[in-house]
């Protein structure tokens, strides 16, 4: 088992490098986005300089100068002039090879993801993604703990009363919420329960306002996630719970003396254990990318929110963008990692790793 982990978790640091990679590569041959300000650009400028990433020169003669103002000569894109110096001061990237061994060096030595260029100009580009992970984190694992017990208990339901009005009314409600994206769940549920009703906030407040508002911003959200996954997980349980309960391993069980209750506790829901932990593990992956899109259209200061922000057209802010597709890229390998692994702990004959 132990040897198991330790070569899926090289393979994790394989894909996610050459994922990272890919991403460095394209984001390069992109068209590159300074600060708009003219300070905060030369600022940024000098720093990419010192850090290697780019190569600088200075142009003192006149005439070649007068050029440059008259247009006669095409200024590249990352040269800017300085008056009181009268003088071009020009920087020129270095070739990507040498660029990316920089980047990947300062990550691996001294965790140095590079520096925002739009959002927070001149602040470290993990520092801005690490001020919103916990906000991130804590609307989706919320939903987490809501929809596992009201998918799982939902599910028994269904497939304990099935054909009955109960399991028909939660198939059309399964069938109803399956369908439609959280987006529109989330715009809907803010419409009525924020604008209409008003009975919570119609944005997520600031952070710097504490108390009672907070944990009744968090109703909208997590419940704009969970439907969706709610519906999923109803569906998948009823369909396993209905095939296991008319095995015959089940029937034996209840002509032995069994209650059907008992019969479906002790070995029903067992034996449905083994595809459903596995989803549930897996659609937390699929929790944090709704998320995205939920974040936005209630204002949750968030990853999701920063990760949009950084894509934004004419305004990339790359180093942003990748340290977004890491955090990202890690929880979703990380995920399937802890699905292979579940299937052994929730039965002990499937051996991890096994080759016969």
């Amino acid at each position: 088992m132990f040897k198991y982990i330790l070569v899926r978790t090289g393979f994790i640091f394989v894909v996610l490098i050459i994922i990272l990679s890919m991403n460095f590569l394209f984001l390069k041959l992109a068209p590159e986005y300074p600060p708009a300000n003219e300070d905060q650009k030369n600022s940024w400028l000098v720093q990419q300089y010192t850090r290697g990433y780019k190569d600088m020169w200075l142009e003192t003669e006149d005439l070649t100068i007068l050029a440059m103002r008259e247009q006669e000569i095409v200024v590249p894109n990352n040269a800017y002039f300085r008056d009181e110096e009268s003088q071009y001061r020009i920087y020129a990237p270095v070739p990507i090879s040498r660029q990316y061994y920089i980047w990947a060096y300062n990550i691996i030595t001294e965790w140095d993801w590079g520096v925002s260029t739009r959002l927070w100009v001149n602040m470290p580009a993990f520092t801005v993604l690490a001020t919103r992970m916990p906000v991130t984190l804590k609307l989706n694992f919320l939903a987490l703990f809501v929809y596992i017990p009201l998918g799982f208990g939902l599910g028994i339901l269904a497939a304990l009363k099935k054909n009955k009005w109960q399991d028909n009314a939660i198939s059309l409600g399964v069938m109803i919420f399956i369908s439609i994206p959280n987006f529109v769940i989330m715009t809907v549920l803010v419409m009525t329960f924020g604008f209409q009703l008003e009975w919570l906030p119609r944005q997520y407040p600031a952070q710097y306002i504490e108390g009672w508002i907070q944990i009744k911003a968090l109703v909208l959200p997590v419940l704009g996630l969970s439907f969706g996954a709610i519906a999923g997980l109803t569906r998948l349980t009823r369909a396993e719970i209905t095939e296991v309960l008319t095995s015959e391993f089940l029937l034996l069980a209840r002509t032995k003396g069994l209650t059907r209750a008992q019969a479906t506790v002790r070995h029903a829901m067992r034996n449905s254990m083994v595809p459903l932990v596995p989803t549930v593990i897996g659609s937390f992956v699929g929790l944090l990318g709704g998320s995205v899109v939920i974040e936005r259209i209630y204002g949750i200061p968030g990853t999701g929110t920063v990760f949009i922000q950084s894509l934004t057209r004419n305004a990339y802010d790359y180093n942003v963008i990748l340290v977004s597709t890491a955090f990202y890229t890690t929880i979703g390998l990380i995920a399937i990692l802890l699905v292979d692994m579940s299937y052994g702990i929730v039965d002990p004959r499937i051996r991890m790793g096994a080759r016969k």
